[in-house]
């Protein structure tokens, strides 16, 4: 599975339609009080972030481990989007705010996780493997908001891209040693090994916003 080739399967374009899947005046309500988009993390986290605990994480995990969490963490999304009936699973809802997740995705639905973790993945995925060959890449690393409205459908093709990111790094890492960067705008410029480490990393960080958002849902369902 070849970078151009997991690009053009995940093709992102179709991940997000005109309309938000809930366009509600309270979910209106609850994102005037989010900061927007692209505000990123509290200052004090922003710091704490990009200059100890993602260093120290990069130091301690190998390509081959940043394989292994990114898979396992992957594995432990689908089970939590799968214990979600449909309706549920598309239901936005407003969550305590959490470690490492921008105040603007407190009010996602489950189904916006996993559309978020395809375009991202396929845009780390695309930086590791232009780094390893001496290439800076040229895809835009900026993420839009997900838009949601296709269902269970997400979850198929989140299914499929765990197996072609993994496929992908397997098969088209160049030089894993190579020392050309590419920014990113929270940790500063990243080696293809440091992409390979942030993959892993930004899919625990969202595993956790899923275990809220769908404990947030669940406890919201009236009990008999």
């Amino acid at each position: 599975m070849h970078v151009a080739a997991l690009r053009a399967a995940h093709n992102t374009e179709r991940l997000r339609p005109v309309c938000h899947t809930v366009s509600t005046m309270a979910s209106h309500s609850i994102q005037a009080t989010l900061a927007p988009p692209a505000a990123g993390l509290p200052r004090f986290q922003a710091v704490l972030f990009r200059h100890l605990l993602f260093p120290v994480y990069c130091r301690r995990t190998s390509w081959d481990r940043s394989a292994a969490v990114f898979h396992a963490e992957g594995q432990k999304v689908m089970g939590l989007a799968q214990s979600l009936p449909p309706s549920a699973f598309q239901k936005r809802v407003q969550i305590r705010p959490l470690w490492g997740i921008e105040n603007h995705s407190r009010d996602w639905s489950a189904e916006m996780v996993l559309e978020h973790l395809i375009e991202v993945g396929v845009r780390v995925a695309t930086a590791i493997i232009e780094l390893s060959h001496g290439e800076r890449p040229g895809t835009p690393l900026a993420v839009p908001v997900p838009g949601g409205g296709r269902g269970h459908a997400v979850l198929q093709d989140y299914a499929a891209f765990l197996d072609d990111y993994a496929a992908t790094l397997s098969e088209d890492v160049g030089d894993r040693d190579s020392k050309l960067t590419c920014p990113h705008p929270w940790f500063g410029e990243l080696t293809a090994h440091r992409w390979a480490c942030l993959g892993a990393f930004h899919q625990a960080l969202h595993r956790r916003h899923l275990e809220e958002i769908v404990a947030t849902v669940v406890a919201a369902v009236p009990r008999s």
